[in-house]
């Protein structure tokens, strides 16, 4: 609620609320991604009263109301909320390690002919829109959103979105980590590489190398002394060691001269039996041992579990729809990015919010999931009293509780009040659990 109520704050300054939905509209959005509430159309059977309070009012909003809200944010007015909110500071002066990379969102629409992209669930192009996200990966935050259509590939977004955290970051160090989307061609990994020497010694990037198969064959016949072998944990508990073998080399692009090659590190992941080895090449501009550059780019991982708790826990791929359905022509559909990057960068602050408030729970909660802490705390049945002075939030007794109490503390310690209801002061208190006797 305060970090929520800090959102409200801000966007108040960003957006031009003419018909007053604001504040029913961004609530709504945001506390239907904490409890579970997937579409829209389900307020139309809740009948929740703290939802209601959560949310902005007295009684449970109308779908109509949030999706009228929802389908006329400016993008402008969303870029600025997105600037504002965006949780930079954490960057300042640090040792950064930041994954770039797209999530994709499928599109079944056949009256609107909205660009294609490449599905890798599918394998297939199909209408799609991408957003487009920055991830601290030591520190599992997001950073940044955009939303493109879906003909943009990271290629066309690595060196701004590189370049937009090292402005708004300002970090002592960037490490950027991207997928194979980012060198897809080689004027893309050149990009990249001509943006480390300008911000020499504050950047190293690397990035997935494409498997084109003449740069395979070359791979392969690399002389067999140059891998170093080595082993690490198998899938399962028990399971034998993968074996791999790391060498390192070096790759011209095209249209280049020998000079400028750049470092490559080639991972070969042995599989017994009859199915061909798998082969891992890295393009990088750092200068750490191979193993240590191996390590830092295997945390990206990190950033597509993010990606997975926000589909299956928040409902990423129910954003809106970029285009516009009120285009008059269905064969050119208007473009408008405001709903589908608001709602997909709220995903991300309520990702970034359940992860502060795990690290603030007593005991080992620390990485858990958004769907694991809404069925522990959030989604509990419980008491309201409403005062002249104060609204009352009694939870009934449940196991586990007492990890609340440091959390129940600071913020009844804030003193946060709800303006929607007479500006009363919200007070949240817990039931004490009875302790059952031993023996009959």
């Amino acid at each position: 609620m305060p970090t929520a109520l800090d959102w409200l704050a801000v966007a108040r300054d960003c957006f031009a609320d003419e018909l007053g939905t604001l504040r029913r509209g961004l609530l709504t959005s945001v506390f239907a991604l904490v409890i579970g509430l997937e579409r829209m159309w389900h307020l139309d059977e809740m009948e929740d009263t703290g939802f209601a309070l959560l949310s902005g009012g007295r009684r449970c909003p109308s779908r109509h109301t949030v999706g009228g809200w929802r389908r006329h944010l400016a993008w402008y007015e969303v870029d600025a909320f997105c600037r504002r909110t965006s949780p930079w500071h954490l960057l300042q002066g640090q040792d950064v390690l930041c994954s770039y990379d797209e999530h994709t969102i499928p599109r079944w629409t056949h009256k609107f002919h909205i660009r294609k992209g490449y599905i890798t669930t599918r394998n297939k192009y199909m209408r799609c829109e991408k957003l487009f996200y920055t991830f601290e990966v030591l520190g599992g935050r997001y950073l940044a959103v955009r939303a493109t259509p879906g003909d943009c590939g990271l290629i066309d977004l690595a060196v701004p979105l590189t370049r937009q955290t090292l402005q708004r970051g300002h970090p002592a160090y960037l490490h950027a980590l991207f997928d194979a989307a980012a060198g897809q061609a080689d004027a893309g990994v050149r990009a990249l590489c001509d943006l480390v020497e300008q911000e020499h010694p504050r950047l190293d990037v690397t990035l997935r190398a494409c498997r084109y198969p003449h740069r395979v064959r070359g791979w392969k016949a690399l002389d067999r002394g140059l891998f170093v072998p080595s082993g690490e944990p198998g899938p399962y508990v028990g399971a034998p060691l993968k074996e791999l073998r790391l060498a390192e080399t070096t790759t011209v692009l095209k249209d280049e001269r020998p000079e400028q090659a750049v470092r490559t590190l080639v991972c070969r992941e042995v599989v017994p039996g009859p199915k061909k080895d798998r082969w891992h090449p890295l393009f990088t501009t750092s200068l750490g041992e191979a193993d240590e550059v191996l390590g830092l780019f295997r945390q990206r991982q990190h950033h597509e579990q993010a990606y997975r708790v926000g589909v299956y826990d928040e409902a990423l791929d129910s954003v809106p729809c970029g285009y516009d359905k009120q285009s008059p022509d269905p064969k050119r559909p208007r473009w408008q990015r405001g709903p589908l990057q608001m709602i997909g960068w709220l995903v991300a602050l309520v990702y970034n919010a359940c992860a502060d408030f795990a690290e603030a729970l007593d005991g080992d909660w620390a990485g858990s999931q958004v769907r694991t802490l809404r069925r522990a705390f959030f989604n509990r049945p419980g008491q309201l009293y409403a005062t002249p002075e104060a609204l009352i939030v009694c939870l009934d007794p449940f196991a586990g509780q007492e990890a609340l109490v440091p959390v129940i503390d600071a913020f009844n310690a804030a003193g946060h009040r709800l303006p929607w209801l007479e500006d009363r002061r919200l007070v949240m208190s817990l039931t004490p659990r009875h302790q059952q006797r031993a023996g009959p």
